[in-house]
């Protein structure tokens, strides 16, 4: 060997050896932070404190990720995050709510997120981030540029279904995303044993690699062909990673009322802490302690100046829950002299324009691909001009949610299809818990740009479990822009708009609607989320969305033969909703009726007529009570007869009309 070689070996490990003090330090630093937050916390000066001692080695893995990779931490990942870049002070920051953290005090302690690291905002609910990591690898492996998707999760929360929907659909699809299962060995206080996918042997073969995490400088050797794999398009990898929680769950917890003393013993002589700092002093490293107490001091140092630092502001509150108010829609022509259009043409012609101008919009949907195009045909032909870009889903409406979480993050726009709203509840979780708060729990760093449209509504015979509206749920969501469109022109407007806007929007899409043609407006409105004014009176005002405007209409005509004055309001937009068209429509008329489709109770209705009698100057332009036409407190049957009998009509409009002119009685 020559003298040259020798040098470069002795210059390998050498690296090497500073490579492994390196993390070394980081796994300190994450044992310094817990121990600090844990005694302030005692001394009443933190909220809450959640340890990750005993999952410090998962820093090694930060050595294997680039930094356009994206990755989806759970609340133990301190010190990956650490060695990912993340600075300490934001985290301290953190741990005391403060203005300046990641969150601006609006996220639970050990709750991360960093844009310019692509770390993603975490979550409380236990798996939430699996479907979103496999959208964002799935737009990841879209791009072609060999970046990766990293999911944490705990072995307990591999017993939610999300964490299955994502495993498949990313074994389906090839998708590079590791599933990193910190497997510590219980639920809070559930032993884990016996119960998780891989005591269950769940989980293929191939994808599945069990490692002991407990060897930090081994574990990333261990794990970096498993990852060179899954980048280099083998498909999903679940490292399933064994450690030890050395902690009780939380500091509201303690587990010495359910593990026994020889467990606890025999669990801290696997300290990763201490297995690494003995190889480094069997290396000749003497001066561990001296770096373990200049370590102590800076965090000390770091947490006494982040409690010191402002605390966010009572009227910052409700900042970044939306981005605008109103959206002023992009000129949108659509040709001139096209005659009518039905609702179900306008969505299909809307699409496709939106395909055409942005190559990265995405359909996603149960049967949307040609020859079917969609159980409505919404989406006909669009898989046949866009291949690739219009994907059937499986039967599984969370995977349809859960990846139009994701895919924003790797700078695709999903517009998705759930083929029924009545089925929403399986991607409700998504749509309310993690979509919806993307931008408010990441104080705007971070946006979701999606768009969900599902037909809905009754008057088709659909019984129970189709012919539901879901309007009232879904704008009980704050950070959800809710849209019902009433005819063809408005649907068109309110998706395209939609397409072009920073947050996630529903849109809802009356069956009812599909095949009624209107003339075709040929440019998009200026400001698509503001109601229409659709017939004007003096006499009352009747508000609807949806379905009922049709209801609303003929009523108003009706009404009109008999010398009474009706304006027809059409909402359109739920959320956000224009208030100021609403106050001044009844301030002039000084009646209300409200007409709406979902039932009574907590209904998107009653709100409006909440809002209207709170409101000083309307309120004392009232001449009568304001009346709402609704579905009853019931579910919509099979038979029409029972169908009619429940939901409004025209009939029911003008009792309500006739009410607040006191010629018939409530």
């Amino acid at each position: 060997m020559t003298a040259k070689t020798n040098l470069m070996s002795g210059n390998r490990a050498e690296a090497a050896q500073d490579a492994r003090r390196a993390l070394l330090e980081i796994m300190m630093v994450s044992r310094e932070a817990d121990i600090r937050e844990d005694i302030l916390f005692r001394q009443g000066r933190g909220q809450f404190h959640v340890s990750s001692s005993g999952h410090e080695p998962m820093a090694a893995l930060a050595s294997l990720m680039r930094g356009d990779d994206l990755i989806f931490s759970y609340y133990r990942d301190r010190a990956l995050l650490l060695a990912r870049g993340m600075p300490l002070r934001d985290m301290a920051l953190g741990f005391f709510a403060k203005a300046g953290s990641c969150s601006g005090g609006r996220q639970m302690v050990s709750h991360f997120s960093d844009a310019a690291l692509n770390v993603q905002p975490s979550s409380t609910p236990t798996g939430l981030q699996c479907l979103p990591a496999a959208g964002a690898a799935w737009g990841l492996k879209r791009a072609g540029n060999g970046g990766a998707a990293f999911c944490c999760i705990g072995d307990a929360s591999t017993r939610q279904g999300e964490f299955f929907e994502a495993l498949a659909f990313a074994i389906q699809e090839a998708l590079p995303v590791v599933f990193m299962v910190e497997d510590n060995g219980y639920g809070i206080s559930t032993p884990t044993e016996g119960m998780t996918p891989l005591s269950l042997g769940m989980i293929p073969p191939g994808v599945l690699h069990v490692l002991d995490g407990r060897d930090a400088f081994a574990l990333g050797a261990l794990a970096a062909p498993v990852v060179e794999r899954t980048r280099a398009g083998g498909g999903p990898s679940v490292l399933w990673i064994k450690f030890d929680r050395l902690t009780s769950h939380t500091a509201s917890d303690d587990q010495t009322k359910y593990r026994d003393i020889a467990e606890l013993s025999a669990m801290k002589q696997r300290d990763p802490l201490n297995i690494a700092r003995r190889q480094l002093a069997a290396e000749g490293i003497a001066d561990l302690d001296e770096t373990a107490e200049r370590i102590r001091a800076d965090v000390k140092r770091i947490y006494q100046e982040a409690e010191r630092a402002a605390d966010p502001q009572p009227g910052q509150a409700a900042e970044n829950v939306l981005s605008t108010p109103a959206l002023p829609a992009r000129s949108h022509n659509r040709g001139a002299g096209e005659g009518t259009w039905t609702m179900a043409g306008a969505i299909n012609r809307t699409l496709k324009d939106l395909m055409k101008e942005n190559s990265r919009a995405l359909t996603f949907g149960q049967d949307i691909e040609d020859p079917k195009g969609g159980v409505f045909g919404l989406t006909k032909g669009l898989s046949t001009l866009y291949p690739g870009r219009v994907v059937n889903a499986p039967l599984a409406e969370a995977t349809i949610a859960g990846l139009a979480a994701g895919l924003p993050a790797a700078g695709f726009l999903p517009i998705f299809e759930l083929q029924f709203i009545d089925f929403m509840g399986p991607a409700f979780h998504q749509l309310v818990n993690n979509i919806a708060t993307i931008r408010w729990r990441s104080n705007g760093a971070f946006k979701c740009p999606a768009v969900i449209y599902a037909p809905c509504g009754g008057y088709v015979g659909g019984g129970p479990w189709h012919s539901q509206t879901g309007e009232s749920w879904l704008a009980h969501a704050p950070g959800l822009k809710v849209f019902m469109p009433g005819n063809a022109n408005d649907a068109a407007h309110l998706l395209h708009a939609a397409a072009h806007g920073e947050d996630p929007a529903i849109l809802l899409l009356p069956k009812n609607q599909f095949q009624t043609a209107v003339p075709c407006e040929a440019e998009t409105r200026l400001y698509p989320e503001r109601a229409r004014l659709r017939r004007e009176g003096g006499h009352i005002s009747l508000i609807a969305w949806g379905n009922c405007v049709e209801l609303a209409m003929q009523a108003a005509e009706r009404l009109g033969r008999e010398g009474v004055g009706a304006d027809v309001l059409d909402l359109c937009s739920l959320v956000p909703c224009d208030w100021q068209a609403l106050h001044a429509s009844v301030r002039k008329t000084g009646r209300l009726v409200v007409i709406q489709e979902d039932n009574r109770t907590c209904s998107f209705g009653q709100s409006i007529i909440s809002g209207i009698c709170g409101d000083k100057a309307t309120w004392e332009r009232l001449y009568a009570p304001p009346q709402l036409v609704s579905r009853a407190d019931a579910h919509i049957g099979f038979s029409r007869v029972l169908e009619g009998a429940i939901l409004p009509n025209v009939e029911k409009i003008l009792q309500a009309v006739h009410v607040t002119l006191g010629q018939a009685d409530d």
